[in-house]
């Protein structure tokens, strides 16, 4: 198997714990997670 130096790939990317504003006022603490990367 090749190993490419091109660029680094990124396996899981990590969101931050934030909170989110639901429409209807309640507010929702979302804990740091990892997520999958976006696809190109």
């Amino acid at each position: 198997m090749k190993e490419r130096k091109a660029r680094s790939v990124i396996t899981r990317v990590f969101v931050p714990a934030h909170v989110r504003d639901l429409p209807n006022g309640e507010r929702v603490t979302v804990p740091g997670h990892y997520k999958a990367p976006p696809r190109r």
